[in-house]
This record gives C-alpha cells, structure tokens and sequence, in this order.
C-alpha cells in the first residue's frame, strides 16, 4: 500500500501549471477566461461584462455604455486576437479592434492579480468612456485615477489613465492608456497593482462609506503576518502550516482551559449519575448538582464559553486564508499540490484521509464509552466532506489544525492522567491476556 500511494505522489509531483488564459470567439461576443475571472466584449470593441469565478461565478460588471466606448465611433471595427502560447492555453493575450484610423488594444497577462492594460492609440483627440462596477454616487477621481465601488460585494474598478478627465468616468485626450482593476477589494493587490499609487488609492477609498468589513481592523494585521511569515518560508503551503502552528500556540491557554474544564466534568460524571438517581425531584435535583459542582470548583458553562470565544476567532483565521487564494494558484506548489486554489476530491483526497484517521485518535483519545466514540468517529467521517469542495490552501489550514488539536488533547489528556478507549474496546473485542 505505501510503494502504492509513493508512486501516485511521484505521478502527481510532474504535473505541471501551463498557460491560464483562453480566448473564445462567439455569436454573442468574444470572451476571454483567466484563472480567475471571465470577460466578454462585443464586435464594437466594448467591454460589457466581467465575472469572477473562483469558488463562485459572480458578476462584477455589466455594461451601460460604459466599457471604453469611444464616442462619435459607429463604425464595426475588425478584430484579431493573438497569445503567446504556454501549453493548451496561453500566458498572455492581446485583443486588437482596428477602426482605421484608431486602435483599441486589451491586453491580459497570467498572474495573481485582477489588472489588465487597454491601449487606444489615435493621432485625433477621443472621449472614452470607464467602467463604473457600482453607482456614480460612489465614483471617485483623483490624480488621474478614476475609482468606483459597489458595497454589496465590495467591488471595485481602480483605472489609473492618461490624458485629462472631463468629469464622472470621461476621459479625453490622444494615445490613451489605460491600467485597469476590477476585482475584489483587497488591499494587497490593490498595492501590488498600483504601488505608486496606493496611498492615493485608500484616502479615496476612505471617502466612500461600506469599504471593507466591520472586522478589518483585525483581518488585515493577521493577512500581512501571514505575508510577512511567507516572505521567510517563500511558500504558501509551509506558510498556512507555521501560521497555523503560531496562532494555536497562542490560543493555547484558551483551549487548555476548555479542555481542562471537560475533564473536570469528565471526572465528576459518577457524583452527577448517582445524584440523578438520588433525586427525582427536577429542582432538588438541580440544587445538588450545583452544590457539588460548587465543592469540586466547575463552572459547567466555561467549556462552552470558551467554544464560543474561540470560534469567531478561526472564522477570521478562515478568512485569512481564503484572502490569499489569488496567489496561491500561481505560488502555492507544496508538495504534491501545484495549485493550492483547487478544490474538490482529486485535490483534497490526502487532507480528507488525514481528517478522518485523526477524528479516529481523537475519538479514542477523548470518549469514555464505545457509544460516544463512534459517535464521534461518524462525525469526523462525514465532516471533511463538507469541505471537499474548498480550496487546498483552506483544507491544509483545516488539516493542520486538526492535527495540532489531536496532539494537544493527547498531551493534556495524558498530564492529568485521563484515559481514553483502547481499539479492542471500541471494536467490542476481548483485552489480551
């Protein structure tokens, strides 16, 4: 069995990343498909809608005369595309719409961020029109860079360009350029696209009300310690792992707590059953559990009070991680995974094996009667696969740390000397000797 799962890793460790980009040409328009996102232009040279699809197909922008119309141009351009080849697909595409006397160039290169650049080249003075994603209320314009913001999915188009601004999203002048962000609003490729600028660039953002979450205040120290721990690791995969390692160093004390309190209650159970017997009465019944809860110092509801302060704080690590799904499909190689973006069963197989063996031990290690351990073991068979569907770089996260959960419960569980099931037990078999 090992000389056969060797050899699936060495098979899968040649598979390679080739070109990303794909140009289609149809009845209804051209379309262009990147890792991450899908633009469609008319025969007129227009953009007119632009969808993110990863994890989800989502739109970002539809057309209202606001795709770098030119105006005053009626006439049907001629259109040719060419790409440099990487691959079945390429790793970068260039749309040219010729009008004879002037030019429109798209041009798409491979990488993790959401820019492109849009040419115009014309001797004549033109008017051109800039996609706005969300209501002119929230436009903004300032050192030659136009921004527009929708909140409800915190959307943004960031245009830096060339020439003079007529007011709103126009734009007049000569051999136009354009660099172009539509995507979603993160901080960090907004800098990496536009690093000249980004100072500008989050003082207009400040000027518009629903930027970012209620939560950003912590999100966004914790995204640039993963980057900063990433920047020493110089990869994405051992990164989530000591990311993961650190934080629950740190949350220790929580969890030792939590767990400290369930073996409190763990060791009082036989006092509890012999109460329950002793008292039928519900509320002298109560009364006797408290005192002996009282005499043995246990809070009953501390174990779920730590549960809960520590569950909005792995959503937020959730969301750590997620925010870094862009680079991790162009530098998240880690081991066997070339993508760390990719979902499903053929890329998470070895997290969700690995899940289920450690809810196993864990099961074992925690559980005080055949009943609750399978219990348990069920769970942690059908659980992973809620998550198959999640990126590689989330489930490595979630992976690692389970693990680190099953090593600091089998540490606490020994320190205080609380036994678990042995497998004989959970299997019903007789103990040898």
């Amino acid at each position: 069995m090992k000389k056969i799962i060797t050899v699936i890793f060495l098979l899968l460790s040649f598979i390679l990343i080739a070109g990303t980009i794909n140009v289609e040409e149809r009845t209804d328009g051209i379309y262009v498909f990147t890792r991450f996102m899908e633009y469609k232009f008319d025969y007129n040279g227009n953009l007119v809608e632009v969808y993110r699809v990863i994890e989800r197909r989502t739109r970002l922008f539809l057309y209202s005369n606001d795709g770098f119309d030119i105006e005053n141009v009626n006439s049907t351009p001629t259109f040719n595309w060419q790409g440099l080849k990487d691959g079945e697909k390429y790793s970068e595409v260039t749309l040219k719409f010729d009008y004879d006397k002037m030019e429109k160039i798209y041009n798409f290169k491979e990488g993790p961020n959401y820019t492109f650049n849009v040419v115009i080249n014309s001797t004549d003075e033109i008017t051109v029109s800039l996609p706005r994603v969300g209501y002119e209320v929230n436009d903004r314009l300032k050192n030659n860079i136009f921004l527009s913001f929708y909140e409800k999915g915190d959307i943004l188009s960031i245009i830096k360009f060339s020439g003079k601004t007529l007011g709103g999203n126009k734009v007049k002048g000569a051999n136009l350029r354009f660099l172009v962000y539509i995507g979603p609003y993160k901080k960090t490729l907004i800098k990496s696209g536009f690093s000249d600028d980004y100072e500008v660039i989050l003082e207009m953002l400040k000027t518009i009300s629903g930027v970012g979450g209620w939560f950003d205040f912590i999100l966004y120290p914790l995204v640039y310690f993963f980057g900063w721990i990433n920047d020493f690791t110089k990869n994405f995969g051992l990164t989530i792992i000591v990311f993961t390692i650190i934080i629950r160093f740190v949350l220790y004390p929580l969890y030792h707590s939590q767990t400290k309190s369930m073996i409190k209650m763990r060791k009082l159970q036989p006092i509890v059953e012999q109460i329950k017997k002793k008292y039928k009465d519900p509320q002298k019944q109560q009364q006797e559990l408290l005192k002996a809860y009282r005499e043995n110092k246990i809070n009953p509801a501390s174990g779920c009070l730590m549960a809960l302060v520590q569950l909005p704080i792995f959503i937020i690590l959730y969301q750590v991680i997620r925010y870094y799904q862009e680079e991790f499909a162009f530098s998240g190689k880690f081991l066997i995974w070339r993508d760390l973006t990719a979902g499903g069963f053929s890329a998470n197989w070895v997290f969700l094996i690995i899940q289920i063996v450690a809810g196993y031990y864990l099961a074992l290690i925690t559980s005080q009667d055949t009943r609750t351990a399978w219990q348990s073991i069920i769970m942690s068979f059908i659980f992973p696969f809620l998550f198959i569907g999640l990126p590689s770089g989330v489930f490595l996260y979630y992976t690692a740390n389970t693990l680190i959960q099953v090593g600091i419960t089998y540490y606490i569980y020994k320190k205080y000397k609380i036994k678990g099931l042995t497998q004989r037990e959970l299997w019903g078999l007789p103990n040898k000797g």
